[in-house]
């Protein structure tokens, strides 16, 4: 029996109080402030890239997959990032799981702003490992300076039939749901799971997405 397994797309933003709690932005209003913490990221270490205490969880969305059944969850868009952070109680995996999303770090994340919301965090999520599809899929040294979010889509593009080059920008689920069939591609190479089973998880996809 392969290990329960989450694979996970999250969304987040500047979490704007948190800036205006480090520095004094005056009159700015939230828009402003954002560009200009931007800025001073760029400035002073050549990234826009919020590190966790400064950005927030908005939504999310999962493909799960336990006992040979495949679900799709997903999180509204919400400005109570407290709320979003209790809709992941829906993801229960008593047993631990894998998570996976492309670099890794979801996991550290969603905790830390849980902790940041004084919140307890499902116990699924302290208990499942991180499983980083970048490593799989794009392996590269940790200094290499191309944005990830640019090579995940060139991988989704060269590894995923079902992404199509110049479509409008995926909606979250979307994206879940392609890291779902490129961790299976990846699962099946390996020998993890068999092909027969690859196929069932991707028919099965196919159905909850559509319905």
């Amino acid at each position: 029996m392969t290990r329960p397994t989450i694979v996970l797309a999250a969304e987040g933003a500047l979490d704007v109080a948190a800036a205006r709690r480090l520095a004094d932005y005056g009159e700015l209003d939230d828009a402003g402030v954002a560009r200009a913490l931007e800025q001073v990221h760029l400035q002073r270490w050549g990234t826009t890239m919020l590190p966790g205490h400064l950005c927030r969880v908005v939504r999310w969305a999962a493909v799960g997959v336990v006992r040979g059944r495949v679900r799709v969850a997903s999180s509204a868009y919400d400005d109570d990032e407290s709320a979003v952070l209790a809709r992941l109680d829906e993801l229960d995996m008593a047993g631990g799981c894998d998570l996976v999303d492309w670099d890794g770090a979801a996991r550290s994340w969603l905790l830390a702003r849980a902790s940041a919301q004084s919140r307890r965090a499902p116990g699924w999520l302290v208990r499942a490992k991180p499983r980083a599809l970048a490593d799989r899929l794009a392996p590269m040294p940790t200094d290499h300076p191309a944005a990830q979010d640019q090579i995940e889509q060139q991988c989704r593009l060269l590894f995923d039939p079902d992404v199509v080059a110049g479509e409008a920008a995926p909606a979250l689920i979307d994206i879940a749901a392609s890291r779902a069939r490129l961790w299976w591609r990846s699962a099946s190479s390996r020998g993890d799971i068999s092909v027969e089973r690859q196929a069932d998880y991707l028919g099965q996809l196919k159905a909850r997405i559509a319905s």
